[in-house]
């Protein structure tokens, strides 16, 4: 198993060239498909589940789509596992916060604790407030009409939520399954949303809310859709749908006809960083090629097939 970053990316790279010899000692980052010597500073690790709510799994990504991920839809990821994990309509972290008091033209702002009694308490916070609006607000003696505001970004970004959930998902097939998840075409939508969490690319519904949050083992595994199987992942509290290697999605995501099972895999898997080195593989289940590459014309070795055991 590997122990460090170097001799990670290493194996990253002999994976990679057991596609095309040409490319020894090159990174291609996942999702933008950008090559890297290995030694550029321009490879960053990423954290599936970020990191600040409890995430160890993790990957590498360029820089660039690192950045991307982490302003845009690992950001609403994080605050709807904040959310959910305080188990309140409100962050804990005051600093998330946005709340406004407001009466008679005067506004502060203010942070929220749940009381011991399970109502709401309403802190004014000076240090975060206009000097001359808080000490007008306080003095107002004839303040009845006293306005509460409170805003919960994550709710209006709820498609970048989305593209977050899917982001996390691709992430973990390619720390599992390498480059013969990645090379494949009928991935390219998937790609491309990811690359645009701010723009509707997928039209069909690639998620499903499950009733228990996996917040820190998000695992990979496989659902069946009457007779079509698709690979899937456990990001919390949500199951990621992806494209098997001849469809890009089920014909229905009811919960009718379906039943889910999780891939066991080896435990370096679920370490920070682990051996693998699939490259080329085909992954079939029931006989029903769920993930084969596109296969390189100078792929130096014939593809593996890795069986897993259907219902």
């Amino acid at each position: 198993m590997c122990s460090t970053r170097a001799e990670y990316l290493l194996e990253i790279s002999q994976e990679l060239a057991r596609f095309n010899i040409e490319w020894r000692r090159q990174f291609r980052c996942p999702t933008c498909l950008r090559d890297y010597p290995l030694d550029s500073k321009e490879i960053t690790e990423e954290h599936i589940i970020p990191v600040s709510q409890g995430g160890k799994v993790t990957t590498f990504l360029c820089k660039s789509c690192n950045s991307m991920f982490g302003a845009k839809q690992t950001r609403w990821l994080s605050d709807w596992i904040d959310l959910n994990e305080g188990g309140t309509p409100f962050h804990g972290d005051p600093r998330k916060q946005k709340v406004k008091v407001s009466s008679n033209g005067n506004t502060l702002t203010a942070s929220l604790s749940m009381g011991e009694d399970g109502g709401i308490d309403i802190f004014p916070d000076k240090s975060r407030s206009d000097p001359k609006q808080y000490e007008a607000y306080w003095k107002d003696k004839t303040a009845t009409n006293i306005k509460i505001d409170i805003q919960t970004p994550v709710f209006a970004n709820e498609d970048a939520l989305g593209v977050g959930f899917l982001t996390a998902a691709y992430g973990l097939f390619f720390k599992h399954f390498g480059y013969s998840f990645i090379f494949q075409t009928i991935l390219d939508p998937v790609r491309e949303q990811i690359l645009n969490p701010d723009k509707l690319i997928i039209k069909w519904n690639y998620l499903l809310e499950i009733p228990k949050p996996w917040i820190l083992e998000p695992g990979v595994g496989l659902m069946r859709f009457g007779d079509d199987i698709f690979p899937v992942a456990i990001i919390y509290d949500h199951i990621v749908i992806l494209p098997n290697s001849k469809k890009l999605h089920p014909d229905t995501t009811s919960s009718e006809n379906t039943s889910t099972k999780i891939i066991s895999l080896d435990p370096s898997a679920a370490s920070r960083f682990q051996g693998r080195c699939l490259g080329p593989a085909i992954v079939l289940c029931d006989f029903q090629p769920l993930i084969e590459p596109d296969f390189v014309r100078k792929a130096t070795v014939p593809p593996q097939h890795i069986w897993i055991d259907g219902w």
